[in-house]
């Protein structure tokens, strides 16, 4: 009789740890859900509010004196630039925007001046393709000129569209280059008139 009490003793305390053990494990469970929970949803409700009201990021030059805004989908993110563009916008995707300003040349008209662009651009891609014909367009009440072309990348062996904008202003010209590779063409036509019709002087 004793032994038979020992024994249900021992079941009993065998039965008392695990559910000791089970409560735990069941506690640290839902306690690693609703951690990961919170990491992958760590934006507040008012930041995802502002994210749905400002889809758009703005960017601007170092002196404040240009913007640009662009859809935040495109993932830009802003270099501070080596080559002396204003702005300097890359993506993981390799779509990058190139903003820059040249000083006004006397008895040049902007087609020309554009054209020269071009031939000079051209000479430095040895292996470009389908060069356009330079084209003139208004972006507000500005003149602005443009032309594009494929060429393919010698260090990553991938083609690439580029355009490039000539645009007069009354103190300077800016030009904008904007390429992505040639694959994302459909995807990325968009964003050439986005990036002129948002362009804004300070």
């Amino acid at each position: 009789m004793n032994e038979l009490f020992e024994y249900h003793k021992k079941l009993n305390t065998k039965k008392i740890i695990l559910v000791i053990v089970i409560t735990l494990f069941l506690i640290i469970s839902v306690f690693d859900i609703i951690s990961n929970f919170l990491n992958t949803n760590n934006t507040s409700p008012t930041q995802k509010h502002d994210e749905a009201k400002n889809p758009n990021s703005v960017f601007y030059d170092a002196n404040n004196k240009i913007s640009i805004e662009l859809s935040k989908k495109y993932e830009l993110q802003q270099y501070n630039s080596v080559n002396n563009y204003l702005i300097e916008l890359r993506s993981p995707t390799n779509l990058d925007i190139f903003i820059s300003s040249k000083p006004l040349i006397e008895n040049r008209t902007l087609s020309e001046v554009a054209t020269a662009d071009s031939n000079a651009y051209i000479e430095n891609f040895n292996n470009n393709s389908n060069l356009s014909d330079l084209s003139e367009f208004s972006i507000g009440d500005k003149i602005a000129y443009t032309y594009s072309f494929h060429y393919l990348d010698n260090s990553t062996k991938i083609p690439f569209y580029l355009q490039v904008i000539w645009m007069e202003t009354e103190n300077c010209y800016y030009i904008f280059d904007i390429e992505f590779p040639l694959d994302n063409l459909e995807n990325y036509t968009k964003i050439i008139n986005e990036t002129i019709n948002s362009f804004t002087e300070i």
